[in-house]
């Protein structure tokens, strides 16, 4: 089944609880169908690509390729599919923010898994993914992402002596390229997000000629400004204390790392995880990949900075080990390889030359969003587009 749908279709709210179906995953894409029918491939191996809905966010605009992404989508074996197309060209920040309110505010899903359309999955990446998530919330009370994606340099005999192997995401708290996030956690988080959405995110100009800054925010002029109410938020606010027992260790001060590395949190990346830590959640990874990054080319990366993440030197392998494993173990991360010092050191870091394009307010369009239709029930949950 596939649906062409536009923002916010009534008839997806609150389907997840009418369909009795708590899971979903949410895929974005903008404009390289090349890697997203090798990702389409690649999930189509999956069993779960016949059981679980999938939503399709194919961003719009001149540059995009939504028709070929569709084609792509309805010609894939996967069963219940439906297909969001952007009526205009939102970028990476807000596709992805608004992905993730549609499903969860709207569709009220209570776990979701997101991939990036650049990200070739092993063929029990969702099953391993989900039953990570499932032990996670069943051992510890501070886990907000966990995640099958990681910088994996072992070989295959070291990778398979490995599998069951899981560590905290410390040195990466900033990617989240693939991962499983439920509706507690994102109620914790959406509000930061939602804020620097509507702050900064929105007053973007709609003009094509803007495009790039839609999805690189700290390339526009308002990155100046992104950037000193960040700030504020380090200065003012601290990891919220969440109670109960057992917590996994918060081994990473993003408040130091930030200062220390002279991260540019500009992104809805690395927003997402400053709004993790904020919340007091952490982030957890196998420590053997089940997935790994196919594009060299796009809005956000090209072939040097593909090559400077050594996304080029990790190998995606097969362990039918997956399909039944549901019991990990915590362990202390490894020491951090050369490959891992290079990305940790030199990514994501403020640019010395910004590439902002100068306009004044009466340049930028009225900003509306799309608005969530009303229905007929009095006591639907409202997505807070503030």
């Amino acid at each position: 089944m596939t649906i062409r749908m536009l923002d916010y279709d009534p008839a997806f709210y609150q389907i997840s609880s009418r369909h009795n179906q708590p899971v979903a995953v949410a895929l974005v894409a903008y404009n390289r169908p090349e890697y997203l029918q090798e990702v389409l491939h690649s999930l189509e191996r999956n069993p779960e690509s016949q059981t679980l809905p999938f939503y399709f966010f194919l961003d719009g605009g001149p540059d995009a390729k939504q028709e070929e992404n569709r084609m792509l989508i309805e010609g894939s074996s996967i069963v219940n599919k439906q297909v969001i197309m952007r009526t205009r060209n939102y970028g990476c920040a807000k596709n992805l923010i608004d992905a993730r309110r549609f499903m969860f505010d709207w569709c009220q899903y209570e776990r979701i898994i997101v991939v990036e359309d650049d990200i070739l999955l092993s063929p029990h990446y969702i099953r391993a993914t989900l039953g990570l998530h499932e032990w996670a919330q069943n051992h510890y009370g501070n886990v907000g992402v966990s995640q099958c994606w990681s910088y994996c340099f072992l070989s295959e005999e070291e990778k398979r002596e490995k599998i069951h192997l899981v560590q905290s995401s410390d040195h990466y708290w900033w990617s989240f390229v693939s991962y499983c996030m439920d509706r507690v956690v994102w109620k914790q988080i959406c509000p930061l997000l939602y804020e620097f959405e509507a702050r900064f995110i929105n007053k973007i100009p709609w003009e094509d000629e803007f495009f790039k800054e839609r999805s690189k925010p700290g390339l526009s002029s308002m990155g100046a400004s992104i950037r000193a109410w960040v700030k504020q938020l380090l200065e003012a606010g601290t990891p919220r204390q969440i109670q109960g027992s057992p917590l996994l260790k918060m081994n990473v001060d993003v408040r130091s790392l930030i200062a220390a590395n002279n991260y540019d949190v500009t992104s809805q990346d690395l927003m997402t995880g400053l709004a993790l830590w904020l919340a007091g959640y952490v982030k957890i990874e196998t420590v053997v990949n089940r997935a790994r990054h196919i594009g060299e080319h796009g809005v956000t990366v090209d072939e040097e900075l593909f090559q400077l993440l050594a996304h080029d030197r990790i190998s995606l392998e097969d362990f039918e080990e997956d399909a039944l494993l549901t019991e990990f173990q915590v362990v202390d991360r490894t020491p951090v390889s050369q490959e891992e010092k290079q990305i940790i050191h030199k990514f994501p870091i403020v640019s010395p030359t910004p590439v902002a394009k100068l306009y004044t307010p009466d340049s930028i369009l009225k900003q509306s969003q799309y608005p969530v239709p009303s229905t007929s029930n009095p006591d639907r949950e409202q997505a807070n587009l503030q």
